[in-house]
């Protein structure tokens, strides 16, 4: 059997990983990764019988595509998907955002949920709570398979302790650090998180921002938001893969104070390098975090982040961040990659 997995994301590994976690649980699946459906080769190779897709919205919407443009690419790839049903083959699709965090062309958006949550073969989501969504908005409830997102174990180096990563980032040994790291853009509260911080009177805390800002205009609000104040440090940089040990080492607590989230591959990271975390009540977070065993959980509506930052510093973090560890281990990518498989085997009606 191959499986086509199609994605545009390149700087996340999660489509590698998933690849290859299913090719080790199941040898006989041979797993191909294209960015895009546009060459003809890749669509009448008869080979390849499953199309996972992931990260619709960017095969559609790649960087800043204008609406026509993108309602043009949109009509190509449904015409695509309809042709490649009738030949037969199935579709999966990995529900990674239910909606479009930036809020770029909800029209088409709406447009491509709708034909995938009616269309496809089989629907993917990593948590019960995408499945209720799932549900509830397009009326799918036949073939959704959750399966929980993996872990990143071992894909980055970790080999340094926290006395060196503080050393390379030049953090007092004795700080409180609180890390944000990851894709900076407006959904994830980074605002919020400026405002919270400083809020609270903790001269012995250092509020770390680390990750790629493609937007102008985050940008220069965060900027202006972390001003030259002496423990905020913003790095508006790409963090590559073997720095990130240096990021999370460093850091007592992980904070994710996204506005929105369907899955968080974030938290999934800092649970990876042994690491609690601050997020939202609200998407996976209330069941990524259990009873607060991994973290704290605030509530936006009742505008708590400063004070979920506080009670983080009297907080068992030793122990939150071994059951996170722990949590990330038993989320290992053969165990998840036997699960696709045996969806996989049921569309093509095989015996798993």
């Amino acid at each position: 059997m191959r499986v086509l997995y199609l994605s545009r994301v390149r700087l996340n590994p999660y489509v590698d990983l998933l690849a290859r976690g299913v090719e080790t649980a199941d040898p006989g699946i041979h797993a191909m990764q294209r960015p895009t459906l546009t060459w003809r080769r890749i669509l009448l190779d008869r080979r390849w019988r499953i199309l996972h897709l992931h990260w619709v919205e960017i095969q559609y919407a790649y960087g800043l595509t204008d609406h026509d443009r993108a309602r043009q690419n949109l009509d190509i790839l449904l015409r695509q998907l309809a042709h490649l049903q009738k030949q037969g083959r199935k579709i999966v699709y990995t529900v990674h955002n239910i909606n479009h965090h930036e809020g770029q062309h909800p029209d088409l958006n709406q447009r491509a949920n709708r034909w995938l949550f009616t269309h496809a073969d089989a629907i993917h989501v990593h948590n019960r709570l995408a499945a209720r969504q799932v549900k509830q908005r397009y009326g799918r409830e036949q073939s959704v398979y959750a399966i929980p997102h993996g872990n990143y174990i071992g894909v980055y180096p970790n080999v340094i302790g926290r006395q060196q990563a503080r050393e390379r980032l030049q953090i007092p040994a004795d700080h409180f650090v609180y890390l944000y790291l990851g894709q900076i853009r407006p959904y994830k509260g980074l605002d919020a998180l400026i405002a919270a911080f400083l809020k609270n009177d903790m001269p012995d805390a250092t509020l770390i921002l680390a990750g790629q800002i493609n937007d102008a205009d985050c940008k220069r609000r965060l900027k202006r938001l972390a001003g030259e104040h002496p423990r905020i440090r913003l790095i508006p940089k790409f963090i590559p893969g073997d720095e990130i040990q240096t990021y999370c080492n460093a850091a007592d607590i992980c904070t994710l104070p996204y506005r929105d989230a369907t899955t968080s591959g974030a938290a999934l990271l800092a649970f990876s390098f042994g690491k609690p975390i601050i997020a939202p009540a609200l998407g996976p977070f209330p069941e990524l975090l259990g009873d607060q065993e991994r973290g704290l959980l605030f509530h936006p509506e009742k505008d708590d982040l400063a004070s979920t930052l506080a009670r983080a510093r009297n907080a068992a973090l030793a122990q939150m961040g071994a059951t996170a560890l722990a949590f990330a281990q038993d989320r290992d990518w053969k165990t998840i990659g036997g699960q696709h498989a045996r969806v996989y085997h049921h569309l093509l009606n095989n015996r798993p």
